[in-house]
């Protein structure tokens, strides 16, 4: 992640890892991410959670509104938290690349 002019660049390397890992492999590594980020009490991703753990993964200077955001944005149950299956949702959601793959063998299958 780069800091570029108050905004946030970020590097997609979910197409790689997934070339690399399959399918199973990358479902993992994304839990791995998941429990690094979760509230252990809650087993969820919390705003206090990206707060207090985010910054050990480079979520630096980041406001509670642009936090909330990142929870906004697989928050399906809307109850300003992630669970695993959430958080999986959003980080593929957010993957420019995998999305166009997803939707290309869905066309062609």
């Amino acid at each position: 992640m780069q800091e570029m002019d108050n905004s946030f660049e970020f590097e997609d390397y979910l197409p790689i890892m997934a070339e690399k890992l399959g399918e199973q492999g990358l479902m993992e590594e994304l839990a791995k991410g998941f429990h690094l980020l979760a509230d252990p009490s809650s087993g969820t991703i919390t705003l206090q959670s990206l707060k207090t753990n985010g910054p050990w993964l480079g979520l630096l200077h980041m406001s509670d509104s642009d936090l909330r955001a990142i929870i906004q944005l697989g928050d399906s149950k809307c109850r300003g938290e992630l669970d695993l299956h959430d958080f999986c949702v959003a980080m593929l959601r957010t993957s420019p690349e995998l999305m166009t793959l997803a939707l290309s063998s869905l066309c062609s299958g």
